[in-house]
């Protein structure tokens, strides 16, 4: 194929109508913008559909691509421009097929450490939250009543691909509490009120982790699930912090017993 350079190419628009969740939603598709994530994703063995780049930038990456047959379609560089988001443009953007992992396919370890997220909202705190899971060897995330989607290309983009390495599983409160209670994981919520600190719970074995969004916090039906509930202390005037630094100060805690 020639190199496309107008913004009214038909495969350039149906790219660039992932940016809308309808989009990704009806098609099964999602953008990756990015070459560590585009890599990661490769790694993980994601499902591409195709890849637009810039000539002369990318080449090793775009190589390893090539050989696996995906293709791979050259753009100006006016096109990328259109496509990347914001000021961030390394001449590479993918479509890919988007993972569609339920309950049934997880493979857990006999004691996982996995999280569940509630309502969350914003696509940065999701993405650092599997970055932090990723890091924390957390098994699965496992978001419930989310109120952005999943696979956002933000999500992607913030997680630094690491989305595609961590098992992500979109389901509902009740389908989750009840694979939860079906591998025996005992669950631990995340709210100010409660009595115990976090570093007065023993997270070895097989725990499973809620939060909330900041501004909602969780529902009457986690709190009522849980075994245990924990607080971080808070000594200021703020009552409670961003999700995504309660879930890296909870599971680093968790990592650091279990790893003794």
């Amino acid at each position: 194929m020639d190199k496309i350079t107008g913004f009214q190419n038909a495969l350039i628009k149906k790219a660039k109508g992932l940016r809308e969740s309808r989009e990704r939603r009806s098609r099964g598709m999602t953008i990756i913008d990015g070459a560590r994530e585009i890599g990661r994703a490769f790694d993980a063995g994601i499902v591409f559909d195709r890849v637009f780049y810039v000539k002369g930038r990318q080449e090793a990456l775009l190589k390893k691509l090539s050989a696996q047959k995906i293709e791979s379609i050259e753009v100006s560089g006016k096109v990328m421009e259109k496509l990347a988001y914001g000021d961030r443009d390394e001449g590479i953007i993918a479509v890919i097929k988007t993972p569609a992992l339920t309950l049934k396919d997880l493979k857990l370890s006999a004691q996982p450490l996995v999280i569940v997220l509630e309502s969350l909202e914003k696509p940065g705190n999701l993405g650092a939250v599997l970055r932090t899971c990723d890091g924390a060897g957390v098994e699965a995330v496992l978001v419930c009543d989310p109120k952005t989607d999943v696979y956002n290309p933000n999500v992607i983009r913030s997680s630094t691909g690491v989305i595609f390495s961590v098992p992500l599983i979109s389901a509902s409160a009740l389908e989750i509490s009840s694979f939860l209670k079906s591998k025996k994981i005992k669950i631990c919520a995340s709210t100010p009120a409660a009595p115990k600190l976090y570093t007065q719970v023993n997270f070895k074995g097989a725990w499973a982790l809620v939060l909330g969004s900041e501004d909602q916090g969780l529902s009457d039906f986690w709190l009522s699930q849980a075994e245990v509930t924990v607080k971080i202390p808070m000594n200021g005037i703020a009552d409670s912090l961003n999700v995504s630094i309660s879930a890296a100060i909870i599971l680093y805690e968790a990592l650091r017993q279990r790893q003794n």
